[in-house]
């Protein structure tokens, strides 16, 4: 989905932080990175794939 995008994906990784909770990271080759946070990991993996959704319909509406 993104590979079209933001080139090609270094790493998608997810991490339990003490403040903010769960944090999804995506890094890509051609683009900085996007985050997201949830309550739990299902959770923020999910807002970081919506995320990465709108950006690209965004994207292709223009």
């Amino acid at each position: 989905m993104a590979k079209a995008h933001y080139g090609e994906v270094r790493f998608v990784g997810i991490k339990k932080h003490t403040k903010i909770g769960w944090v999804a990271k995506i890094q890509f080759d051609e683009f900085d990175s996007l985050i997201a946070e949830g309550e739990d990991a299902v959770d923020a993996l999910k807002k970081l794939r919506k995320r990465l959704k709108r950006i690209i319909d965004r994207y292709n509406m223009v």
